[in-house]
């Protein structure tokens, strides 16, 4: 995969197109044409083929667009952080992450709104994929409210939502914050101390400073543990409370 990567960003750096600038994540046979088309399903002949998701191996602060259409509800519920903080980290500042994912309030308005069988049944394969091959799960449903939470989490602001066909909802995210620098510190405690502050607001516990072992300064261990912090469910929280009020999804 690394050799695959750095032949691909190659070639993006010597052509005078953009190819290699903008990703476009789980394409399957839905390739973007300028785009590097990832997917983790060998049958889709991707232009990078991501093993154990992990896109570890690509360029951080890179790319000017992350494309994910119809991806994050295939995700894992454990994983979605990760998955969005690993997305984020791959745009340059200024950078656009386009998702698209299923709405589930409009699934469940439409589904209520019928009260048929036949109408339900078929609809429910919205809201739970069709499940007639791997990775046709959708293990994961969003409104306006927890996306905007999410995207906030991992340093990305929506530029607000659009509802279409009744029950997707999709944004485009710019990467309004970087904290790529934490993974460079010298020392561990003062790693832990900024990356609590900086994503907390708070000071670290104790045991966090004086177990006398961390990660190094460049690792993919200190990548995991800032976006640990980042994606926490008190971080989560916190900023759920913060943007309480803000207005919500625009329909189209």
């Amino acid at each position: 995969m690394i050799s695959n990567i750095r032949s691909l960003i190659g070639r993006s750096e010597r052509s005078s197109d953009a190819f290699g600038a903008k990703i476009n994540i789980g394409c399957g046979h839905n390739k973007l044409e300028g785009y590097l088309n990832l997917d983790c399903d060998p049958a889709c002949n991707p232009d990078i083929l991501v093993e154990d998701n992990d896109l570890y191996a690509l360029p951080r602060n890179h790319f000017i667009e992350v494309h994910a259409k119809d991806v994050l509800e295939h995700i894992p519920r454990a994983h979605t952080m990760t998955a969005l903080f690993d997305w984020a980290s791959l745009l340059r500042p200024d950078g656009e992450l386009f998702v698209q994912t299923s709405w589930i309030f409009g699934i469940i308005d439409i589904m209520r709104k019928a009260n048929d069988f036949e109408t339900i049944h078929n609809w429910k394969m919205c809201l739970f994929g069709n499940q007639v091959h791997p990775g046709d799960w959708h293990f994961n449903g969003f409104t306006e409210v927890t996306l905007r939470v999410y995207l906030t989490a991992v340093g990305l602001q929506d530029t607000g939502f659009a509802i279409e066909d009744g029950w997707l909802i999709s944004t485009r995210a710019k990467k309004v914050e970087d904290w790529s620098h934490l993974l460079e510190m010298r020392k561990y405690e003062e790693f832990v101390v900024e990356a609590y502050r900086t994503l907390l607001g708070r000071e670290p516990e104790e045991w966090r400073l004086s177990g006398g072992f961390g990660s190094q300064a460049g690792t993919k261990e200190r990548y995991h543990e800032l976006r640990s912090l980042a994606c926490s469910a008190e971080r989560l929280y916190k900023i759920g409370k913060h943007l309480e009020g803000r207005p919500s999804a625009q329909v189209v």
